[in-house]
């Protein structure tokens, strides 16, 4: 189930800022989440109202809650998007995410690797977790009309410098999900909240399978302020991109993370990942990258 983790080489240290895992560090952000956690009554003792974040998410969005799944994240939500269609072939972009491989291997779906128009359903990352590409909303609109249902995952979306998101064409069309989550837009995958938006015949299908209460009641209690501070962490954590890009021998990426062609001494302060001859690290708020790039030069 797990055979594509052999690739990546994950330097470990308790003591280190572990950017390995592609959630960023924004020390601002985990600020202002303490802060809001402090100032509610958050309290465990009786199940959330599921409804209440169905009405954030539409609000927030301008989304009929009808188009809307919600998910224990994505690691919950995309197997049971995948289940609905298990008895079709899938095509699925790689190198990518090792779950979506493996909950087909699990479900015991035919799938191949790649582009293939033999396949009914598509699953592609935009931004890609890996590589940091990104693919064009022509090609994606492209896609939808070759395969018979397109899944777009977008959990690096936010965080892309291009318009390439599915999210108006999975309510327009009846055949693409668009699929995100707080883990890596707010990175926040304690919470463990992901997301879906469909047509709302895909969103029923969805729904027949779902479980049992699939929120959490710090999402139901501030989720809308959680959202709220969405676009400021982005915004931070493109200025860091931008300035690391801008100062060291980086491969383009349109994700949370930079992939750096060679080992910078502000590396021996992080976890990071290697990823052939790159090294891959999430992004951080500015002011804790050049805290630990200026004393890895001193």
């Amino acid at each position: 189930m797990f055979e594509r983790q052999h690739w990546l080489t994950q330097q470990v240290s308790d003591e280190k800022i572990n950017l390995s895992n592609n959630v960023c560090y924004d020390q601002i952000l985990q600020n202002q989440v303490l802060f809001l956690l402090g100032r509610n009554n958050i309290t465990f003792s009786q199940y959330e109202d599921e409804s209440k974040v169905y009405k954030i998410l539409s609000e927030f969005y301008g989304i009929n809650p009808e188009n809307i799944a919600i998910g224990f994240g994505l690691g919950e939500l995309i197997p049971r998007i995948f289940s609905i269609f298990k008895d079709k072939k899938f095509s699925i972009v790689t190198p990518t995410w090792m779950m979506a491989t493996g909950f087909c291997n699990v479900q015991n779906i035919d799938y191949v690797e790649g582009i293939d128009y033999s396949s009914q359903v598509l699953y592609i990352a935009n931004p890609n977790g890996m590589t940091g590409k990104y693919t064009r909303l022509e090609e994606l609109e492209e896609y939808s009309k070759k395969f018979e249902y397109v899944i777009v995952d977008e959990s690096y979306n936010d965080f892309c410098d291009h318009n390439c998101s599915m999210v108006p064409h999975s309510l327009t069309k009846t055949n693409i999900i668009a699929t995100k989550t707080f883990s890596k837009s707010l990175a926040l995958p304690g919470l463990r909240f992901g997301y879906c938006f469909s047509s709302k015949s895909i969103i029923k299908k969805i729904q027949d399978i779902r479980p049992s209460g699939s929120v959490n009641s710090i999402v139901g209690k501030i989720g809308r302020e959680l959202l709220n501070l969405k676009d400021e962490h982005i915004s931070r954590m493109i200025i860091t991109r931008n300035y690391i890009e801008n100062h060291y021998e980086c491969e383009k990426s349109h994700s949370n993370f930079v992939l750096l062609k060679n080992k910078e001494k502000f590396l021996d302060y992080f976890n990071y990942r290697k990823i052939g001859n790159l090294y891959r690290i999430s992004l951080t708020d500015l002011v804790t990258f050049k805290h630990y790039e200026t004393i890895s030069n001193l």
